[in-house]
């Protein structure tokens, strides 16, 4: 079991959360810097005509009324983020961003990663060489990932040894699962638990559709673990697309996601260095059930990053 003194920690880090949560999202305060020299380029003083002008931009169009660039109005405060990917890059050119600025928007402002793969892109297409680049790493993980798995418990499942890649889903899913507080796990452990996460798991594994932030960080917590730190997730995240872990980073609902994937981290690494893979993983899964109760208890649920609608 944790200690005491873990859990002591484990609830500063919530409350140092929930602090820093109350401070404006500094991805807003960034936007408001591209908007205001935006603003300078046009030599327009009022923001009403500059939102106009942007949402002219966007769709080739004027507004048809007042309410029409509220939206806009309605991003660039922070009250409300674009729907989604498409409309948030027009709304990047509309403001004459770089193609450096835009991805810092994709990333740090709507929290997602540089592109989007729809699909497999055929061998020689634009993207093609970064996309098979992205699988053979995660590709990497999950052959750790399985290679990890104590043959007792193989056993426990009935899983043979060649059968290790097919049984992947369900691996993950109890090993997600056996994180969660005493509340959330009721379910009873069987394969027909995981089914209806089969074609989520497999379309984000292979890197394909938009892959949220939060669900990625899940993917490197479950598939590294035991050999996981601050600087293992934020290389990951990178490798797939996405900005590292940042302490001031935060949601696009605002919440201090990072902040709290940090502090858990270097508290695993205070305590775990110098133990086995064994200790640490057992670590791991105990203190991430006790974060993940107090989470649940606080109604933080946005905070409960290994958790994911399926498990109900």
């Amino acid at each position: 079991m944790i200690t005491n003194e873990t859990k002591a920690s484990l609830d500063a880090i919530l409350v140092s959360c929930a602090e820093e949560g109350k401070i404006k999202r500094p991805e807003i305060l960034w936007l408001n810097e591209m908007y205001t020299r935006f603003q300078k380029q046009e030599g327009i003083f009022r923001k009403t005509e500059v939102d106009e002008l942007i949402y002219s931009k966007m769709y080739a169009a004027l507004p048809q009324n007042p309410s029409s660039t509220l939206k806009i109005r309605y991003w660039r405060t922070g009250r409300h983020t674009p729907s989604n990917r498409a409309q948030c890059t027009a709304f990047g050119r509309a403001l004459n961003l770089s193609d450096e600025e835009l991805c810092t928007l994709l990333q740090f402002y709507y929290d997602r990663s540089d592109l989007v793969f729809p699909s497999e892109p055929e061998p020689g297409a634009p993207q093609g060489e970064l996309y098979q680049q992205r699988v053979q790493k995660m590709n990497q993980l999950i052959e750790e990932y399985l290679w990890k798995i104590h043959p007792l418990r193989r056993l426990q499942l009935n899983v043979r040894h060649q059968d290790l890649e097919h049984n992947l889903r369900h691996f993950y899913f109890m090993d997600a699962r056996a994180c969660l507080s005493e509340e959330s796990r009721r379910a009873p452990e069987k394969h027909i638990t995981s089914v209806n996460y089969d074609s989520e798991f497999k379309q984000q594994l292979r890197l394909l559709g938009e892959i949220p932030r939060k669900s990625m960080i899940r993917h490197i917590f479950i598939l590294g673990q035991p050999y996981l730190s601050r600087e293992v997730v934020s290389q990951y995240l990178k490798d797939f697309g996405f900005l590292p872990l940042q302490e001031e980073h935060t949601a696009v609902s605002g919440e201090k996601l990072d902040l709290l994937v940090i502090g858990f981290l270097n508290l695993y690494e205070r305590t775990c260095t110098g133990q086995s893979p064994e200790e640490c993983s057992q670590w791991l899964q105990e203190a991430y059930r006790y974060l993940d109760w107090q989470l649940t208890k606080r109604n933080l649920q946005k905070l409960r990053f290994l958790y994911f609608k399926a498990l109900e």
